[in-house]
């Protein structure tokens, strides 16, 4: 396992205890072009509230995004929030250098 695998599992499992992980099939985004998704999750937008918000993160430990590559992911994130109808967030995590 590389350091960007373990970085992201690594944020998956702080994100997954605290939040609701969402699960999104990266053969059906690559089948219509989106960015694929290291990790989502659901947060409630306050503790009182049903609301919640989609929050989809890319995990990072080399390089930053292309540009290429944050156009595709924010096309995953419009397309998901359409189709979800519910707002989506996109943040991108960094892993400290050794």
């Amino acid at each position: 396992m590389n350091k960007g695998e373990k970085f992201e599992m690594f944020i998956s499992q702080i994100m997954h205890k605290k939040f609701l992980p969402v699960i999104i099939s990266s053969k059906m985004l690559r089948s219509m072009d989106l960015g694929q998704v290291d990790v989502a999750i659901l947060k409630k937008i306050l503790p009182s509230r049903s609301q919640s918000v989609l929050i989809l993160i890319e995990c990072k430990c080399t390089y930053y995004p292309t540009k290429k590559q944050i156009l595709r992911l924010k096309r995953t994130q419009d397309y998901l929030s359409r189709v979800l109808g519910i707002e989506t967030k996109f943040e991108v995590k960094f892993c400290q250098k050794d």
